[in-house]
């Protein structure tokens, strides 16, 4: 398997910048990496708080431990949907395609560039 579908594929399955990382472009793998952290922490802040409010309601009896009920509960309220939560999940996706498309061009530039004389002259 060559590098560019290598870097393609970590990045698509581990996490974005995953494949810039694997290519030794640290700073550039933070590019990706920091915003969808920061999505996916806010996303899993959100989702936390919204479980403890239906915990919480189970367990002072006002909502019945039944799936069915707690799920149309989730459905009436809206869940868990806000526009930040559309956003974080927004750019979750994008650093994730993106990391994807720029891992792929990465690996495929340094394979397409001629190398380094090992003397050292150009």
């Amino acid at each position: 398997m060559d590098r560019a579908l290598s870097a393609a594929l970590i990045s698509a399955l581990v996490f974005p910048g995953a494949g810039q990382y694997f290519l030794k472009h640290r700073l550039r793998a933070l590019l990706f990496i920091v915003p969808a952290l920061v999505s996916a922490g806010y996303f899993f802040r959100q989702v936390m708080a919204r479980a403890e409010v239906m915990v919480d309601r189970v367990l002072d009896g006002s909502l019945a431990p039944d799936p069915l009920q707690i799920a149309a509960e989730l459905h009436r309220d809206g869940g868990v949907s806000s526009t930040a939560m559309n956003i974080a999940a927004t750019v979750m996706v994008v650093c994730w395609i993106v990391s994807i498309v720029d891992a792929w061009l990465l690996a495929r530039r340094a394979a397409a560039a001629p190398p380094p004389d090992p003397k050292g002259m150009p």
